[in-house]
C-alpha cells in the first residue's frame, strides 16, 4: 500500500507562466515568462507501490489586495494561465477552488508537485492569499497541507518584488499606507504553521528597512 508523506513545502514567485497581454490598442498577444505564485510540495512514498494523486483543492482562508501606496503608471492587461485562477472581483472567503490532476509518486521515491494560483487578471496592487491544499489520492484518501501564504507581483511599477534581488521596489512617500501594508504583512506571516512565500518575507524586510 502507498504511504504518502510530505517531506517539505515552499512557496515563491517564479517566471514560468504562459498567458496573454493586452495594451488596449493592438489586441491580446500570447506571452511567456510571466511571474506568479507557486506552491511547491515534495512528497515521499516509502511503500511497495506508487501513490496517485487525483484531485487538488485550494481552500482560501483569506485573500485581498495590498493597499495602493503609489500612483501607478500605465498598466497592461495581463492574464496568466494559473492552475487555480482566482476570479475578479475577488471572492469572499472562505473560498474553494479545485482541479482534477494526475500526479504519481513512485515507490520509495521523492517527487515534487507544483501548483500555481493567482488572479485571472493581474491587479494593480499585489494580491495575497492564505490557503490550505487538500489532496485526494489512492482511492479517496485525503491529505490537508498548509497553510500557504501567497503573494503576486501586481502591476504597479512603483511597488513590486524585484526579479533579480531579494527585495521589493518601493517608490512612495505614503508612510501611512506603508504602515498598513506592514501590519498586514506581519499578520499574514504570523499565521500558525504557515509556509510563507519568499517574497512575502522579503516584503517584510524591505518595509522594516524603511522604518515599518
Amino acid at each position: 500500500m502507498p504511504d504518502l508523506k510530505v517531506a517539505r513545502t515552499s512557496a515563491y514567485i517564479k517566471d514560468d507562466l504562459a498567458g496573454t497581454s493586452d495594451d488596449g490598442h493592438t489586441g491580446p498577444e500570447k506571452v511567456k515568462g510571466l511571474r506568479g505564485p507557486h506552491i511547491d510540495i515534495t512528497f515521499e512514498n516509502r511503500a511497495n507501490g506508487p501513490s496517485l494523486i487525483t484531485k487538488a483543492t485550494l481552500k482560501f482562508r483569506e485573500m485581498g489586495q495590498l493597499d495602493k501606496c503609489s500612483k501607478a503608471g500605465g498598466e497592461l492587461g495581463i492574464s496568466a494561465n494559473y492552475d487555480f485562477p482566482i476570479p475578479f472581483p475577488l471572492p469572499e472567503t472562505p473560498y474553494k477552488v479545485e482541479k482534477e490532476i494526475s500526479f504519481e509518486v513512485g515507490t520509495n521515491e521523492l517527487d515534487r508537485l507544483t501548483l500555481t494560483a493567482g488572479p485571472e487578471t493581474t491587479l494593480g496592487t499585489p494580491w495575497y492569499g492564505i490557503a490550505d491544499v487538500v489532496l485526494k489520492h489512492d482511492g479517496g484518501q485525503k491529505q490537508t497541507i498548509g497553510p500557504f501564504a501567497l503573494i503576486d507581483t501586481g502591476s504597479d511599477e512603483h511597488f513590486y518584488p524585484s526579479s533579480d534581488e531579494d527585495r521589493w521596489v518601493i517608490e512612495t512617500d505614503d508612510q501611512n499606507c506603508l504602515a498598513k501594508t506592514s501590519e498586514l504583512t506581519d499578520h499574514l506571516l504570523r499565521t500558525p504553521k504557515v509556509t510563507a512565500a519568499k517574497e512575502l518575507k522579503t516584503l517584510q524586510a524591505s518595509l522594516a528597512k524603511l522604518g515599518h
